[in-house]
């Protein structure tokens, strides 16, 4: 124990210096200052100048009880001992119940240095005590103070759901009072439609997952709908159970309502994007029928002309330019088929999906110098408009890109059902590219081709797949729902 300050209110000298040495024997270094009457003793006395104080119950013009009011005045728990040589029962528990800590009789010093010790280590742990709850109180106080300038809404409560603190921010959201809110139960306040799901909330609150966040539909204190935005975390005690949870809150709706709007927007586009290839698929089809019927039509008529032309007259030289005018003519012709193909095949409405794509790959894999693969197995008759588009626009393109850039040997096509879809798959044995450089430039704008397929299969209700590296060939998959025809 470290050197006492001692203050010793005593008008005997020999009973002061008994006093004294009964403290040194009991082990205690002391630095003692001693009073011998009224005068001294408040000239002495002064806040954290001693460690204790040990007084005479009765002096000619002072009394023990009245250096006790003295002390207690300034210090409620600096160690006050009375030392007499006879106090009454009486004397003793009054002078106790008023604030003295304990009594010594001079007949047995003895015990004083006991006393004395114990009453320091224990005035020493009553100011820990303190010091630890006024800084606990002073760290309430700051927190109270930022929670409560805050403008988000925030509340705890304890695992039941009791409210234990709400701030000012939540009272004015909701229009209550601290008082209509501490010591009840939150359900009280939330809607009925979404109680359960916060109980499932804080049910699942543990030292593993001690967060969660939700958004919930609620009624500000003007009865108006609204969406927060909560964040909740756990309070744990020592021992790991849960103390406490407190939940931030803050007030989404507008954010809420722009999301539903940017949705809607990105619905009504995607609704243009279908609406604008139907619309290009039926300008294509149009133009397809213009091209065979009109064009198609009159340059076989032409072809006709010249054939019997070629038949009624003599001459080498006419011959040769009868003979240039004919292929003329059929290059024509074959050129306008391909590009009746190209805007939209004729057998995609008049002999179905499987019989386009047969062709198309046929064609393509001749022009290219490829060795076609064409599979089909199970395939619904009847599909969709949308989907059997979607698809044949897809094979096209995938085939068309094999024969531009993959210098590929063979191109292999399967169409199939995969569970409740149909699944087209389009596979070469060429050069492969890196996907995502190519999903990159697409993005840029720098190649509509990717963009172009992922948008068809996406209104159509599908999934792209695209697998490919360099040197290992391309892989493409594309799955259509086949519910409604």
């Amino acid at each position: 124990m470290a050197r006492l300050r001692v203050l010793l209110l005593e008008d005997s000298p020999a009973d002061a210096e008994l006093a004294l040495a009964a403290l040194a024997a009991a082990g205690l270094d002391c630095a003692a200052d001693t009073a011998p009457g009224r005068a001294e003793f408040e000239r002495l006395f002064a806040p954290d100048r001693y460690d204790i104080v040990l007084a005479d119950y009765s002096l000619p013009d002072y009394t023990g009880l009245d250096a006790l009011a003295r002390v207690r005045g300034s210090d409620a728990l600096l160690p006050f001992i009375l030392v007499s040589g006879a106090l009454g029962e009486e004397r003793a528990v009054e002078a106790l119940r008023i604030g003295a800590t304990d009594f010594v009789l001079k007949g047995n010093l003895n015990r004083l240095g006991p006393a004395v010790a114990r009453a320091v280590e224990e005035s020493g742990q009553r100011r820990k005590h303190l010091a630890t709850q006024r800084a606990l109180e002073l760290s309430e106080r700051r927190y109270r103070a930022i929670v409560e300038d805050q403008s988000e809404l925030i509340v705890r409560m304890l695992p039941d759901l009791t409210v234990t603190f709400v701030n000012g921010a939540y009272c004015r959201y909701y229009g209550c009072t601290p008082e209509e809110l501490l010591g009840r139960r939150l359900l009280e306040h939330v809607l009925p439609e979404e109680r359960a799901r916060l109980q499932v909330y804080v049910a699942g609150v543990a030292r593993a997952t001690p967060t969660y966040e939700h958004d919930t539909q609620v009624r500000d204190a003007s009865g108006a709908p609204r969406w927060t935005h909560w964040a909740a975390r756990g309070i744990f005690a020592d021992d790991g159970v849960l103390a406490e949870i407190q939940s931030v809150g803050r007030d989404v709706t507008e954010l809420k309502r722009a999301m539903d709007a940017l949705g809607a927007a990105r619905e009504r586009l995607q609704g243009l994007s279908r609406r604008l290839l139907e619309v290009q698929e039926a300008e294509r089809r149009h133009l397809a029928r213009e091209l065979h019927d009109d064009i198609g039509q009159g340059l076989t008529a032409l072809k006709l002309n010249l054939e019997a032309l070629a038949r009624g007259r003599d001459g080498a030289a006419l011959a040769t330019r009868v003979g240039e005018a004919l292929e003329t003519t059929r290059h024509t012709i074959e050129r306008v088929r391909q590009l009746s193909v190209n805007l939209r095949p004729l057998q995609l409405d008049d002999l179905g999906l499987a019989a386009a794509l047969r062709s198309h790959l046929d064609r393509q894999a001749k022009l290219g110098g490829l060795a076609p693969h064409f599979e089909i197995q199970e395939v619904p008759v009847k599909l969709s408009a949308d989907i059997e588009t979607a698809c044949f626009r897809v094979a096209q393109e995938a085939i068309n890109n094999i024969v531009r850039h993959s210098k590929a040997a063979n191109v292999w096509l399967r169409l199939f059902l995969a569970g409740e879809r149909l699944a087209l798959s389009v596979r070469d044995d060429g050069a492969g590219f890196d996907v995502t450089s190519a999903q990159r430039r697409a993005a840029a704008g720098e190649s509509l081709g990717v963009v172009s397929m992922e948008e068809r299969v996406a209104l159509a209700g599908g999934t792209l797949q695209i697998h490919s590296a360099p040197g290992q060939g391309t892989v493409i998959v594309a799955s259509f729902p086949v519910g409604a025809a």
